[in-house]
């Protein structure tokens, strides 16, 4: 009827309907979060709340089984959700009579593999002096075996184009590239923390968890407006609720943890378990400190409590936990609305349905990678402590031939004097024997 358009002309409505959407969702205001049936919606919500306790038991007894296990795990999460990503800009048709299309994405991402583990491997066997010395020429060419195998794919890859697929065939070999990036290389900064001691692989993949599970709590009973059009369902009160309680969260869990020397502790060995018995000097950032509390504080503290406290004692690792928590709460939920994006651009509700009531495993960790990424930067930059020994830098001087010894030895010689630790032209005293 003249000017009056069918209900299914409008293809952003149908493309609403496709994900989800009801004729609630399309009528309703901006800024308002849409409303589900209540049946469904609960339903939704005890299947959801299930399976998050079965993969948070998961995740507990991963941990407990210590390094190599997390290893396993992670790389399992990686070839699951790359498969996942991948399958996204799958063509049956084109990939048919393109039989090699699946094999140069799974060989793409064995070679990076290859690389990243191969470098964790080198570094687990310098505790095996034995092995070490036979696999020593596979870890000296390590780098250049790694891109020696990519370069077979690469020229694979040419020799397989053809007529009239070009396009294609670029858009995948783009994706691939854009899926190890984003996913692969993301995710190795997990292995990466576990070297470091577990905790700095259990606590940020614990913050991003709290927030996912309170974030959606706060939004389902709470949630009014709509945080972001990307991700219709997310709301402004789980997104500050759910920040809220995982500051909290991180600044007590980081002090529960803190004297627990299995996960914060640099694993000896990938073999370790929660049984095993761990030693190590800690990083001082664990250590309990007093801190002076300012006049007003003081004051307020005693009007509430009726006691005079001057000062606390925190572990500095808490403040740290709380930048950790608030990068956790603030910019790690935008991997999950970047899927809602890429979720969107490829017209499809979820991932997989391979956890019922979360859709697939990138579902589950989109936010994960961009956290670890985090933290191990923020690791890196702000709390390891250099490992350097006066016995490494001799054995390193040793090694060095008669004339590099003198020239180092007049280059220190030369700083030392610059900045006045030692008067020019004399000989620095040896330090006194230890009493």
């Amino acid at each position: 009827m003249g000017g009056v358009s069918k209900r299914g002309s409008n293809p952003n409505l149908r493309q609403r309907k496709s994900l989800g959407g009801s004729k609630e969702t399309a009528a309703a205001a901006p800024g308002i979060v849409p409303r589900e049936e209540s049946t469904k919606k609960w339903r939704n919500w005890w299947q959801r709340t299930v399976f998050t306790f079965v993969m948070i038991g998961g995740f507990f007894t991963v941990i407990a089984l210590g390094p190599l296990s997390i290893m396993l795990m992670v790389l399992c999460l990686q070839v699951l959700i790359y498969r996942e990503v991948i399958s996204l800009s799958s063509v049956p048709k084109k990939e048919r009579d393109l039989p090699w299309s699946r094999a140069m994405n799974a060989y793409f991402l064995g070679c990076l593999e290859y690389y990243l583990y191969g470098q964790n491997a080198h570094r687990a066997l310098k505790r095996h002096p034995w092995l070490e010395a036979h696999l020593q020429p596979v870890f000296a060419h390590h780098t250049f075996i790694s891109f020696s195998m990519y370069l077979v794919g690469f020229v694979w890859f040419v020799s397989t184009l053809r007529k009239g697929y070009y396009r294609f065939q670029m858009g995948q070999f783009a994706w691939t590239h854009m899926a190890l990036a984003l996913v692969v290389m993301q995710s190795q900064f997990m292995i990466e923390n576990i070297f470091e001691g577990i905790f700095w692989f259990f606590l940020p993949i614990a913050l991003v968890i709290v927030n996912d599970i309170f974030a959606y709590v706060f939004g389902f009973f709470f949630g009014r407006h709509q945080l972001i059009e990307l991700s219709p369902k997310k709301t402004w009160e789980g997104y500050i609720g759910g920040g809220l309680t995982t500051m909290v969260f991180g600044f007590v869990f980081t002090a529960l943890l803190s004297d627990w020397k299995f996960v914060v502790c640099p694993p000896p060995n990938l073999h370790m378990t929660v049984f095993s018995d761990v030693q190590c000097d800690v990083n001082p950032v664990f250590v309990p400190r007093d801190y002076r509390l300012p006049p007003a504080v003081t004051a307020l503290l005693s009007a509430v409590l009726h006691r005079t406290i001057t000062t606390v004692t925190i572990r500095p690792v808490q403040f740290h936990s709380l930048a950790i928590s608030a990068f956790a709460s603030l910019i790690a939920p935008f991997g999950g609305f970047f899927a809602s994006g890429v979720k969107r651009a490829f017209n499809i509700k979820d991932f997989g349905n391979s956890i019922p009531g979360h859709g697939g495993v990138t579902d589950r960790f989109d936010c994960q990678f961009i956290m670890a990424a985090f933290s191990h930067t923020y690791y890196s930059s702000f709390i390891r402590v250099s490992t350097v020994t006066v016995g490494a830098l001799f054995s390193s001087f040793l090694a060095l031939g008669a004339d590099k010894q003198l020239e180092l030895y007049r280059n220190i010689q030369e700083y030392l004097e610059t900045t006045g630790s030692l008067a020019a032209g004399t000989v620095p005293a040896a330090p006194a024997p230890a009493s």
